[in-house]
């Protein structure tokens, strides 16, 4: 019975021997795997900083040309989207069809497109207008908003039109405070038989309405006289913000 008992004890202990080993085995391709993860790891958040380095490397380089960039050159570069945000709009009155015929441009306001004007195209002498509707540049078709706010204080320079409508789906940038205000160019509609392309001491009567570009091409007026006087942006972009906390207020 003795080496019975010897046989069982040495098959326990080479079972034992070989489970042991394989535990080594699994632990150590554990290890090299997790090592293996690791690396891995690294070399990606390497390769994600090198491509972040990169993409902003690139940013202040499109930056930097834009600033470089004059104003001739981003006017020339941006033609045509600059004139697809220009409308001719016409107005009602009690008596007359289209009695009223002005310039107006589409811009963007936290995210929402609207349609700018002269406010005396809505109010003047007496006469409210009614009935707007507008067609955009290199377009046929009318499209006929709300008008959401309106001032005719012609002498004050506190002369705007503001309407909504979701149709509309591009627009000017507003200029922001810090930004060159002076004015370079304006921009008139092509229903008006006026060049549609002109430099601000060029404009004239007829021109109501129309967008006053800075040398970034970033609106800073509405014309609303034919000597060139504007309503500023900075009014227009007020009264956005009155319109806005009204909303929330709803």
């Amino acid at each position: 019975m003795m080496p019975l008992f010897k046989n069982k004890n040495n098959s326990g202990k080479i079972l034992f021997s070989i489970l042991i080993l394989l535990l080594t085995a699994l632990l150590l391709i554990i290890l090299v795997s997790a090592e293996k993860t690791i690396r891995l790891l690294k070399e990606i958040n390497i390769s994600s900083k090198n491509i972040i380095n990169v993409y902003m490397q690139n940013v202040e380089k499109i930056n930097e040309r834009m600033d470089n960039l004059s104003a001739a050159e981003l006017l020339l570069n941006n033609t045509n989207l600059i004139l697809k945000t220009v409308y001719y709009g016409t107005a009602d009155t009690e008596k007359i069809e289209e009695a009223k015929k002005f310039t107006a441009f589409s811009m963007i306001y936290k995210d929402k497109f609207y349609i700018v004007s002269a406010g005396h195209c809505v109010e003047m002498d007496n006469i409210k207008y009614k009935n707007f509707k507008f067609k955009q540049n290199f377009k046929f078709n009318w499209i006929y908003p709300e008008l959401v706010t309106y001032k005719n204080d012609f002498a004050n320079n506190n002369d705007y039109a503001i309407f909504y409508d979701k149709k509309i789906t591009m627009g000017l940038l507003p200029a922001k405070a810090n930004e060159d205000l002076t004015p370079q160019y304006v921009i008139g509609n092509l229903n008006n038989n006026l060049n549609v392309i002109k430099r601000y001491k060029d404009a004239k009567e007829g021109e109501s309405g129309s967008p006053i570009l800075n040398s970034k091409c970033h609106v800073i007026g509405v014309i609303i006289k034919k000597d060139g006087g504007y309503t500023p942006i900075s009014v227009i972009l007020d009264a956005l913000e009155n319109l806005d906390k009204a909303e929330i207020k709803k």
